[in-house]
C-alpha cells in the first residue's frame, strides 16, 4: 500500500492551477486587469488557506499521537501499579502466582506461564493463564508430561541461564529448534503462537524461574518497550515471589516448631521483657494446673508465681532475686537448675529441671526469655525412693543394738520424706510406748516427747497408732486442720502442742515382720515444707516400716543369740583357774567373728586320778557343732583322767570317741600337759601334741635366760584316723621357767600387709620379754597381737610358770575369756 500525500504537499500546485485558470478565463473573456488582479488575489488566498489547513492537520495528528502515547504509558503505569499492589499483598505463593499471571492476560500476552526450577534440574509450570482456557489446560498438561530441561534451548531455559530476557518474534518457525517433544510443537502450531517473550525470575541468591508471555496470530509482536516492561515486571515479581517463598518457608518452619513445641513433654513458655507471658504450650498449662494454654496466658505469670513455693534441690526456698527468669531478663544465661515446687493450696509437689535462655532484640536488649521446665517428678521420686531405701537399709543395718536401730528408723525418713517421725512399740501390757522420735527442727523434739509422755495413744482411737497396731492397716490423714486438732486433742495442752508442732498431714503405718505387727511408725509433714503426704509417700513409708521392723527384729534376735552364745562359750571354759601346786597360771581368750558365734578354741585344767592335767584344743568350725565337739572333748578327757595315767592313752581314748561315727568325723587338735610332782629343781611336765602347735618353753636360767624352744613332738590329729601315734615329751619346768600353750589364732593374726604373725615372731616376742611372770607373759602376747593387726580366728593363750615358793602359786583370773 503506497503512502498518501500530505495536505501541505498539495497546496502549492493547487494554487498555481487556480491562478492559471483565472488568467486563462480572463484572456478568453477579454477581462480587465482588475479582474486579473482579483484572480491573483484569490489564488494567493487559496494558497494561504491550503497551507493553514495543512498545519492544522499536522497539529491534530501530533496531538492524537501524544494522546495515544500517554494512554499507553498510563496503561503500563497502571499495570505496574497493579503488579506492585499485588506483589505487596500478604498472599501465599500459589495465590500470588495465579493472580500475577491472570493480570497479564490479555494486556501483555494471550498466554502467560511461570516456570519454576525444580530440585531435579527441570522447569515445571507452576501457574498458567490464557485467554482461551483450553490452551491453558493443554499447556499445563504439556509442562507436567514434558518439563523443560534447564540446560535446553527453550526460551525459558535460556532466560534462566543467561539472566536476560529472550524475545522470539516468529515462534512457529523457531519451535522445532528448541522443542524437546513433538507434543510441544503440536501445541505451538495448534494454538497459533506468533511471538514469545521470556524474562528470568532472579531472587536474592539465585535465578529460580522464568516468566513467559506468548501472543497468537493477529496481534502485533512484542516491541522493545514491552521487553523493557516485561524485564521490570519480572524483576519485581521475582523479588516479591522470593519474599513470599521465604515467608512461606518461615511460616512452615514456625508451624513445625509450634507443632513440635506443642507436643513436647517439657513445659515451654516465653516471657516478655515486661514479665508477662507471651507463649505457653499445653505441657506448661498442665504443669501449672490450668485447663489450657489460653487460660494460663490469661492468668499471667504473677498469678503463677503466687501459686507455688519454689525451693532448690535441698528444699531451701529460692528468693525472687534468684529466679532464673529474672536473671535471664537481666541478660544473664544461668546454668540449668533442679527445683522443687509445691503448690500452696494442695501441697502438690513437683520437681522441675529448669532451663532459661534470653533472646535479644535488634537493639541488643533482651526481647523475651525462653523458659523450659522438664518434669522430673517421677524420676526424682524414684531416685528419692531408692536413695531412702538404700540409706535406710544401711542405717538400719549399721547397728545390732535394738535402741540404736529404733532411733535410726525414725531418722531414716526425716527430712526427705517427712518433717517429723516417731516409732511406737507395745510394752509388756500391750500399750504403745514411744521408743524413738525425730524432727527436722531439733527444738521441737522435746514437744513431741511431751506430747507422747503426757498424752499416750487412746486404745479406742480408730485413727491413731492403736488402730494400726490392732488391724495392721495404715491410717492416713491427708490434711490436718484446726477442727481435727480440736477433735483429736485430749486436753488444751495437747491441742497447744499439736499447734506448736504444726502438723499438716500424717501417715501411720504398721511395722510388719511377716504377718505380725511389732509396732507402728508415724510420719508427718508441717507448713515448713508445705508438703502433703499422699499415696506415693504411703507406699514408701510402708516399705521403710517393713525394713525397720525387720532390722529391729534382727537386733532383738541378735541380742538373744549373743546372750546364748556368750553363756555357752563361758560354759566351755573353766569358770576360774584352779590352784595347781608349783605353778602360776595366766590365760587369755578372745573369740573372733560375731558375738553370736561359738568358737572352737578351748582350754581346760582339771585334776585326774593322781595328778593335774592341762589341755588346750582347737575344734574345726564354729557354732553349735563346734561347741558340741568342744564339750565332748573336754568331758571325755576329764572322764578318762579318772582311770588312766598315761597321757598318750588318754588321747587314744579321745580319738576313738571323736571317730566313733565314720560318716561324720569330728576333727580336733590338742596339746595335753600332765603335771607331775614338784621336785627341787621345779615341776615335771609330760607334754603330748596331737596335731597342735607345740608349746614354747621360755627359760629363766642365767646361762640361757630368755631362750625359747618348742617342746613336744607333733602327733596324729584327733578324730582323723581310727588309730594314731602320740609321743610323750618330759620336761622339767624350773623355777621362773614358763610353758606357753597357744592356738593357731595367735600365729594366723594378719598384719596391714596381709602377712601372718607366725611362730617365729611369737618366739621373738617371748625372747624380747625374757623370764617374766605368767600374767606378764600373757599380757605381752596379747598386746603384741593387737599392735600387729587383725584377729582372724579365735585366740587362746595359756601360760604355766614354775613357782617354787608357795606364795607364788596363786591362780590368775582369766582375761578376755568371752570377749567379742
Amino acid at each position: 500500500m503506497s503512502p498518501q500525500p500530505s495536505t501541505g504537499s498539495r497546496a502549492l500546485p493547487l494554487a498555481i492551477v487556480l491562478l492559471l485558470a483565472v488568467v486563462l478565463a480572463d484572456l478568453l473573456t477579454g477581462g480587465t486587469a482588475l479582474t486579473v488582479v482579483a484572480a491573483a488575489v484569490l489564488a494567493v488566498v487559496a494558497f494561504v488557506l491550503a497551507r493553514t489547513r495543512q498545519k492544522l492537520v499536522v497539529a491534530a495528528r501530533e496531538r492524537t499521537a501524544e494522546r495515544d502515547a500517554e494512554r499507553v504509558a498510563r496503561h503500563r503505569f497502571e499495570l505496574l501499579a497493579r503488579v506492585a499492589d499485588l506483589l505487596e499483598a500478604p498472599l501465599d505463593s500459589d495465590v500470588m502466582l495465579q493472580r500475577l499471571t491472570d493480570l497479564f492476560v490479555p494486556d501483555l500476552g494471550d498466554v502467560v506461564i511461570v516456570d519454576l526450577l525444580q530440585d531435579d534440574g527441570t522447569l515445571r509450570g507452576a501457574v498458567t493463564a490464557a485467554a482461551d482456557p483450553a490452551i491453558a489446560a493443554d499447556l499445563r498438561r504439556l509442562r507436567e508430561e514434558h518439563p523443560i530441561r534447564a540446560g535446553g534451548k527453550h526460551p525459558a531455559a535460556v532466560a534462566l541461564r543467561g539472566g536476560e530476557p529472550v524475545l522470539m518474534q516468529d515462534v512457529e518457525r523457531a519451535v522445532r529448534g528448541y522443542a524437546d517433544a513433538d507434543a510441544h510443537v503440536r501445541h505451538v502450531l495448534d494454538a497459533g503462537y506468533r511471538s514469545a517473550l521470556s524474562v528470568p525470575l532472579i531472587g536474592r541468591r539465585a535465578t529460580f524461574g522464568a516468566l513467559s508471555f506468548a501472543r497468537r496470530a493477529g496481534r502485533d509482536p512484542f516491541t522493545p518497550d514491552e521487553v523493557t516492561l516485561a524485564r521490570i515486571i519480572g524483576a519485581r515479581a521475582a523479588l516479591a515471589l522470593d519474599n513470599v517463598r521465604l515467608f512461606d518457608g518461615l511460616r512452615a518452619t514456625e508451624s513445625r516448631l509450634e507443632a513440635i513445641v506443642e507436643n513436647l513433654g517439657e513445659a515451654v513458655a516465653a516471657i516478655g521483657a515486661d514479665g508477662e507471658l507471651r507463649f505457653v504450650n499445653s505441657a506448661a498449662a498442665e504443669l501449672a494446673g490450668f485447663g489450657s494454654a489460653e487460660a494460663l496466658l490469661e492468668a499471667g505469670g504473677a498469678a503463677l508465681l503466687a501459686r507455688w513455693r519454689v525451693a532448690d534441690e535441698r528444699g531451701e526456698p529460692i528468693g525472687p532475686d534468684d529466679y532464673l527468669v529474672l536473671r535471664a531478663l537481666q541478660g544473664e544465661t544461668p546454668p540449668p537448675r533442679l527445683q522443687q515446687v509445691v503448690e500452696h493450696g494442695t501441697g502438690r509437689e513437683r520437681w522441675l529441671l529448669v532451663r532459661v535462655a534470653p533472646v535479644l532484640g535488634v537493639d541488643g536488649n533482651v526481647d523475651f526469655v525462653v523458659w523450659v521446665g522438664e518434669d522430673m517428678t517421677a524420676v526424682k521420686r524414684q531416685e528419692m525412693r531408692e536413695r531412702l531405701l538404700s540409706n535406710a537399709s544401711k542405717l538400719l543395718g549399721s547397728s545390732l543394738d535394738v535402741d540404736a536401730t529404733l532411733d535410726k528408723a525414725a531418722w531414716a525418713v526425716v527430712p526427705e520424706l517427712a518433717d517429723w517421725a516417731r516409732v511406737d512399740l507395745p510394752d509388756e501390757r500391750g500399750s504403745l510406748v514411744q521408743v524413738a522420735v525425730a524432727h527436722r527442727d531439733l527444738e521441737k523434739v522435746e514437744l513431741l516427747e511431751e506430747w507422747r509422755r503426757r498424752y499416750p495413744p487412746d486404745e479406742r482411737d480408730t485413727r491413731g497408732p492403736a488402730e494400726v497396731l490392732r488391724t495392721g492397716r495404715p491410717v492416713v490423714w491427708s490434711s490436718v486442720d484446726e477442727a481435727d486438732v480440736e477433735r483429736y486433742a485430749q486436753a488444751p495442752r495437747h491441742a497447744e502442742l499439736m499447734r506448736s508442732i504444726g502438723t499438716r498431714s500424717i501417715v501411720i503405718v504398721p511395722m510388719l515382720v511377716g504377718e505380725r505387727v511389732i509396732g507402728t511408725m508415724q510420719l508427718a509433714t508441717t507448713p515448713d515444707s508445705g508438703r502433703l503426704l499422699g499415696q506415693a509417700e504411703l507406699e514408701l513409708a510402708e516399705e521403710l516400716a517393713r525394713r525397720a521392723a525387720i532390722a529391729v527384729e534382727h537386733a532383738r534376735i541378735h541380742a538373744a543369740r549373743t546372750h546364748i552364745a556368750t553363756t555357752l562359750q563361758r560354759s566351755l571354759l573353766p569358770p576360774r583357774l584352779p590352784v595347781i601346786p608349783g605353778l602360776s597360771i595366766a590365760a587369755r581368750f578372745r573369740a573372733a567373728g560375731t558375738a553370736t558365734e561359738v568358737g572352737g578354741d578351748f582350754y581346760d585344767l582339771f585334776e585326774g586320778r593322781d595328778r593335774w592335767l592341762v589341755m588346750m584344743g582347737d575344734v574345726t568350725g564354729k557354732g553349735p557343732g563346734a561347741a558340741a565337739i568342744t564339750s565332748l572333748a573336754r568331758y571325755t578327757m576329764r572322764t578318762v583322767a579318772q582311770y588312766e595315767d598315761d597321757t598318750s592313752v588318754m588321747l587314744q581314748r579321745l580319738n576313738a570317741t571323736l571317730g566313733a561315727d565314720p560318716e561324720r568325723r569330728q576333727i580336733c587338735t590338742a596339746v595335753c600337759v600332765g603335771v607331775g610332782a614338784v621336785v627341787d629343781d621345779g615341776v615335771e611336765l609330760d607334754v603330748v601334741c596331737a596335731g597342735h602347735p607345740s608349746p614354747l618353753l621360755v627359760s629363766s636360767r642365767e646361762s640361757g635366760a630368755g631362750a625359747v624352744r618348742a617342746v613336744g613332738r607333733s602327733g596324729t590329729l584327733l578324730g582323723a584316723f581310727p588309730e594314731g601315734r602320740w609321743t610323750v615329751s618330759r620336761v622339767v619346768l624350773r623355777d621362773g621357767d614358763s610353758l606357753v600353750l597357744y592356738t593357731d589364732g595367735v600365729t594366723d593374726t594378719r598384719g596391714p600387709d596381709g602377712g601372718r604373725f607366725g611362730a617365729e615372731r611369737l618366739e621373738a616376742t617371748l625372747r624380747s620379754m625374757g623370764p617374766l611372770s605368767a600374767e606378764e607373759i600373757a599380757s605381752g602376747i596379747e598386746a603384741a597381737l593387737v599392735e600387729y593387726g587383725e584377729q582372724r580366728d579365735d585366740v587362746a593363750v595359756l601360760v604355766l610358770t614354775a613357782a617354787a615358793r608357795a606364795g607364788d602359786m596363786a591362780q590368775t583370773a582369766v582375761v578376755g575369756q568371752a570377749a567379742r
